[in-house]
């Protein structure tokens, strides 16, 4: 966002160079004056040694002053001794040319005014002041040497009139000049912390904002629209959103937001174009965002109340269940009443599949704490076999390997024992359960690693094809239905996907290699 620059006040120092400049042209200009004729023939203005005189001196102090450092004198004291020397050199000038009644008196008033809006406080009548003592000192000095006419007095006075008239103007304007100047250094910061807060704002935003005028080109984005925009640059047209704003204008420009969708390279955007002034133009701002990172941001806010909600079940379900089992326990101690043996294996079957729930709901809730690994797959598939013969001793043989040489995918070993073991099960539970009945196969296409789990069994029903990683979704009364679904979420954990791929009974997990 442009940021808006603060007011750059004019130092002091810089003022006085700026008033010492007005000096050097002042005697630029007198210096040429006297070297210049009029109609008449005679010089402009009187020159000799004693204007020579003058200007030399003149000429020091200038370079005096010019040379001086702020930081050696203070800046009133500097401004008191330079005005004061000013007058001194004016009423020095005006004595050589005719005095009072020359005009040059009136060289005073620049520098007063000059004085009045550099000063503070009420030093401007303190250096009209000194202008009119220099005055009245030349006029007593004229009237004592019988030089003085008897209009002097009353020029005198006038002059010094126009002296505090000059002085006390210029400093209330001095003072209006420097309370608007404070005043826009604090608008000039307030509009820049605004600006500073809606950049904060703007680049906070989860959604891309553009803004765009109604002829298609940028104004302003935030950096979540170069996530979806490539190149972005002020001023120059958009052409991936050009459509939608073709399409607002073609409809008159309506002045309520509407809700937009555009592809822009493979993302499916979704958002609002919302009309706004842009400068002298017309615009809209959109916002937007991509359809894949709304289904992933639902995805964990899914996860987090899955997170919590394991967390009840872990208190509210395991530990009376732990109770159960344990009172059962103690009634299957009493082996003398058929009935109660009965009663006791429902219970234990019941509360272990209430236990299997749990167990699986709370590995869900863990499904984020992934450890990925190069795993090599013939020995890892060599180990798992041997533990699903012990859990299903008739499957000993049962399972045929096929799989390719050098097989090796980034996964979690864990999370790869949970996913293949429930896909085994399930082959073992809708197959012929005969030897070679059920089949895992392993092969590397396009650059990435597939494992499949084939079983001779019928398949999965057309109706039921579409529900089958749902939770809680099973076919099979003795099911929690939330293996197949635990697995797909394990899946996708490791940037993997699983699915099914009809016909007959063949799950794919697709996952990528393990590279050295």
């Amino acid at each position: 966002m442009r940021r808006t620059a603060l007011p750059q006040t004019l130092s002091p120092r810089a003022a006085l160079l700026f008033v010492n400049g007005f000096r050097g042209l002042l005697l630029l200009v007198l210096f040429t004056l006297s070297l210049l004729s009029g109609g008449d023939g005679l010089p402009m203005m009187e020159g000799g040694p004693r204007f020579y005189l003058w200007s030399g001196v003149y000429l020091l102090l200038i370079a005096v002053w010019f040379l001086v450092r702020e930081g050696r004198l203070g800046h009133t004291l500097q401004l008191t001794l330079a005005i004061a020397a000013d007058i001194a050199m004016m009423v020095w000038l005006m004595a050589m040319n005719d005095g009072i009644h020359g005009g040059f008196g009136l060289l005073l008033l620049p520098y007063l005014a000059a004085a009045g809006l550099l000063s503070t406080g009420r030093y401007a009548l303190f250096y009209a002041a000194i202008a009119t003592l220099a005055l009245l000192c030349y006029s007593g000095l004229e009237h004592w040497l019988g030089l003085a006419r008897p209009s002097d007095l009353s020029y005198s006075a006038l002059l010094a009139s126009a002296c505090f008239v000059t002085a006390i103007a210029t400093w209330q304007l001095g003072r209006l000049a420097r309370a608007s100047e404070a005043l826009a250094v604090q608008r000039g910061g307030e509009i820049a912390n605004l600006n500073h807060l809606n950049e904060l704002i703007l680049q906070s935003q989860r959604d891309a904002v553009v803004v765009l005028d109604e002829d298609g080109r940028l104004r302003q984005f935030n950096l979540q629209a170069e996530r979806y925009f490539a190149g972005l640059q002020r001023g120059s047209p958009l052409p991936e959103l050009l459509p939608l704003v073709r399409r607002w204008r073609d409809d008159g420009c309506p002045a309520l937001a509407t809700l937009v969708q555009q592809n822009v390279r493979g993302r499916q955007l979704v958002g609002r174009l919302v009309p706004v002034p842009v400068g002298e133009l017309r615009g809209v701002v959109l916002f937007l965002r991509d359809m894949a990172d709304m289904a992933e941001e639902a995805k964990r806010v899914k996860l987090a109340a899955l997170g919590r909600l394991t967390a009840n079940i872990a208190h509210e379900v395991r530990n009376p269940l732990s109770a159960i089992r344990h009172a059962a326990d103690l009634l299957a101690e009493d082996e003398s009443d058929p009935t109660r043996l009965r009663l006791f294996g429902i219970v234990q079957d019941n509360t272990r599949r209430i236990n299997g729930m749990v167990e699986d709901v709370l590995t869900l809730g863990r499904r984020d704490r992934v450890r990925r690994e190069a795993i090599e797959l013939a020995p890892f598939v060599g180990q798992l076999l041997e533990q699903f013969s012990l859990s299903h001793p008739g499957a000993a043989g049962a399972v045929a390997c096929e799989l390719s040489d050098g097989c090796r995918l980034s996964f979690d070993r864990d999370h790869l024992a949970q996913i293949l073991g429930n896909l085994l099960a399930n082959a073992w539970r809708h197959g012929s359960r005969g030897p070679g009945s059920v089949r895992l196969q392993a092969g590397v296409a396009d650059s990435v690693l597939i494992l499949r789990v084939i079983d001779d069994g019928p398949g999965v029903s057309e109706a039921d094809q579409a529900r089958l990683f749902e939770p809680f979704f099973t076919t099979e009364s003795a099911g929690s239905g939330l293996g197949l679904y635990i697995a797909r979420e394990l899946a996708e954990a490791n940037d993997a996907r699983l699915d099914y791929s009809p016909p007959g009974g063949v799950f794919r997990l697709i996952c990528h290699q393990a590279h050295d």
